[in-house]
């Protein structure tokens, strides 16, 4: 019997190379944390923030605002940012006409992300009901590009009378299958997602950038 529980006990062991295995990835993630933690802090050195900030429920958000006129609100999609609303220069072209405002959302360029709520778009949409009375807009109308249509949409469903109008563009609307939602979920998961974000995500991008 003794035997038989030493041969059980020797299976159920992790085999030295798989003890390895595990001992080098963890040094590669803990050293990729690192050069992330690096670079993160010196892209907010060399790209500081080019707007203001209003603070919301406790959320610091960061915004643009030139022009003046009707106002006229832009949110972004996913894996974008104020600096890319500016650089297309849809923001600048609209000051001519509007008071033009773009947000960086939750989570994106200089604006938090708290981790206490989920942030869906209809969170999203409180947030910026709320944003827009501080900043005394009245009722824009809101331009929301790809995921930042949902947030216009939940705007519009849920405070109207914080928009005067909506244009949509490139917006995904009804769930269909995708496979490249498995595939790019990792980040939203707890845990994980901290860990993909903290270490490997960073060089994902850089990698992917020029493709």
């Amino acid at each position: 019997m003794q035997r038989n529980f030493r041969a059980v006990l020797k299976r159920t062991r992790p085999s030295a190379r798989t003890s390895s295995i595990l001992g080098i990835a963890a040094i590669a993630l803990a050293a990729s944390a690192v050069l992330v933690n690096k670079r993160a802090a010196q892209a907010e050195r060399t790209h500081l923030p080019r707007g203001r900030f209003v603070t919301v429920d406790g959320v610091r958000l960061h915004y643009v605002e030139t022009g003046s006129g009707p106002p006229l609100v832009f949110l972004h999609g996913n894996g974008a940012m104020v600096e890319d609303m500016l650089s297309s220069g849809v923001i600048d072209h609209a000051a001519s006409t509007y008071r033009a405002i773009v947000f960086d959302r939750p989570g994106f360029g200089h604006s938090e992300r708290p981790r206490d709520r989920a942030w869906t778009a209809a969170a999203q949409a409180a947030l910026f009901a709320k944003a827009f009375s501080q900043l005394d807009l009245g009722s824009p109308i809101v331009v929301g590009h790809s995921w930042g249509t949902l947030v216009a949409l939940a705007l519009a469903i849920h405070h109207p009378a914080s928009v005067s109008g909506l244009v949509l563009a490139s917006g995904y609307y009804f769930p269909t299958a995708r496979s490249d939602v498995a595939v790019f979920s990792g980040p939203s998961l707890p845990v994980i997602g901290d860990l993909i974000s903290y270490t490997v995500a960073h060089m994902i991008g850089e990698l992917t950038g020029g493709l």
